[in-house]
């Protein structure tokens, strides 16, 4: 599986696009990107379904930007949610050891959304709670 995220500044979030060990469009995600009409159903209408033609996002530099996400260790995800006081680093990285490459990639993601979702009197939940809720799945 390759997986990339095509962001721009022209929308808020990112897509999210993985292809097959066969290089074949497996997965496409609007999910994470606020998304005009017109830019839905742009993105729709010409994002390569075979691996082999992402160069046509490459080539839109500027109003697209294509991340190939190769991969999130423990130690980025750690790092960023950011809770070593009171989050419990070795059941976390327990949890995270079995997740899915895909589930990885989505709780990393996720961390910034469930950020600005908390206000001020919620504390965030401790790294492994979070990882166990699997809250960028709901």
């Amino acid at each position: 599986m390759k997986y990339y995220q095509i962001t721009s500044p022209s929308f808020q979030g990112y897509v999210e696009i993985n292809y097959n060990d066969k290089g074949y469009l497996h997965k496409l995600d609007f999910t994470n990107a606020d998304l005009s009409d017109i830019q839905h159903e742009w993105l729709l209408n010409n994002l390569p379904t075979n691996i082999e033609r992402v160069n046509n996002i490459k080539a839109l530099e500027g109003r697209l930007k294509l991340t190939e996400i190769s991969g999130i260790t423990f130690d980025t995800a750690w790092n960023k949610y950011d809770d070593k006081l009171t989050s419990s680093k070795k059941k976390s990285l327990i949890k995270w050891n079995k997740m899915p490459f895909a589930e990885q990639i989505k709780a990393y993601n996720y961390i910034n959304k469930y950020f600005m979702q908390l206000n001020g009197n919620i504390r965030k939940k401790y790294f492994e709670t979070y990882l166990n809720s699997e809250l960028w799945n709901n």
